[in-house]
């Protein structure tokens, strides 16, 4: 009986952890994620191609959200190698973990509508670009969070020709330079952005 009873009782622990859910958009900036590393096995620290910022990288999303949308590990059918979800968390450097932001790829179609609907529903105040068919793009400017979100889509195709959205959520530090540089004269993420995307950020 007590085994039985211990047994019921490590099945409820595992079950727990197995549901434990991280909201991406709780983490605080400039918060120290040491603890959080070690407990997620699956990410794997990089560097970000485009803003040279160090990164923990992994496609095993199960365990994360973007406020209430769950996120989930997802290949889009029939389609290239590359064509997965994938979640890079920012980190302050190499040899540390203070939380800068994360940038998640989605291709998962459903679930990034939920997100999009999401973030214009909790912060109605966002400025928008004209990308002429081709998705969404908006901009964040959140002081509460001490951040900005960059959200933007592309088009990709599967091996049948079908088209499907590629979506980039991008939640970083107000400030943040390229490479997290200190030196003023590198230009911030929003600078980049607005390099990139004029139209979106005029003003």
């Amino acid at each position: 009986m007590k085994l039985s009873f211990l047994i019921l009782m490590g099945m409820i622990i595992l079950s727990c952890k197995s549901q434990t859910t991280t909201d991406l958009l709780s983490l605080k900036v400039d918060s120290d994620l040491s603890g959080f590393v070690l407990q997620d096995k699956a990410l794997n620290k990089e560097e970000d191609p485009n803003f040279g910022l160090t990164c923990l990288n992994t496609n095993k999303i199960d365990g994360y959200a973007i406020g209430d949308v769950r996120l989930s590990t997802y290949a889009y059918p029939n389609a290239n190698l590359a064509d997965y979800s994938n979640l890079s968390i920012f980190v302050s450097a190499k040899d540390k973990n203070i939380f800068l932001g994360f940038n998640y790829s989605s291709v998962n179609q459903k679930e990034t509508r939920a997100i999009i609907n999401y973030l214009k529903k909790i912060y109605p105040t966002y400025q928008q670009s004209d990308t002429k068919g081709n998705g969404e793009s908006f901009f964040l400017d959140i002081p509460k969070l001490n951040a900005w979100i960059f959200t933007y889509q592309g088009i990709s195709k599967n091996k049948d020709n079908s088209s499907f959205f590629s979506t980039n959520f991008i939640f970083v530090k107000k400030g943040t330079r390229m490479e997290n540089s200190a030196d003023t004269k590198v230009q911030t993420i929003r600078d980049y952005y607005k390099m990139m995307y004029p139209d979106l950020l005029a003003k």
